[in-house]
């Protein structure tokens, strides 16, 4: 065998061990996408539902409060609505949340109480460990308010 021939041969050896360290860490990637490996997607969405929840809890902990102040009903206050929506938005902000956030969790919590299926099944978990915690946080009468956060 000549010098270029065991050169060649060498070479070849070399990009087949490179070839095959590619496709490990590429399978690793592909396991942690599937949520095969620890901090895959199902931890994830589920760290980040419950983020969220504590967000909307914080929210209706403040909403109960704006509606405190007002005793003869915040409904017959002059920009209720306005007033309601600031304080809420300042609370759920504190979380990281936007109003889209939070009408998603108040939307994905009256479908799981009415026993709908839910199109994000992250908050599953969430909502069972917190049950007792989100029916206190109900605002009765007063929910038409929270609708005004879209």
């Amino acid at each position: 065998m000549t010098r270029q021939s065991r050169l060649v041969a060498l070479l070849l050896v070399i990009a087949a061990g490179g070839v095959c360290g590619l496709m490990l860490v590429a399978n690793q990637y592909r396991k942690a996408l599937a949520g095969q490996l620890p901090g895959g997607p199902d931890q994830q969405g589920q760290a980040r539902a419950a983020r969220l929840v504590d967000g909307f809890l914080a929210a209706r902990s403040t909403a109960k409060d704006v509606i405190a102040r007002y005793p003869a009903g915040i409904a017959n206050s002059p920009r209720a609505d306005e007033i309601y929506a600031n304080e809420l938005r300042r609370a759920f902000a504190a979380h990281g949340m936007t109003d889209g956030d939070y009408a998603r969790v108040r939307r994905a919590w009256r479908a799981w109480r009415a026993g709908a299926p839910l199109n994000d099944p992250s908050f599953v978990p969430v909502f069972t460990a917190r049950r007792g915690e989100l029916e206190r946080a109900e605002l009765g009468t007063d929910e038409r308010f929270d609708d005004t956060i879209r």
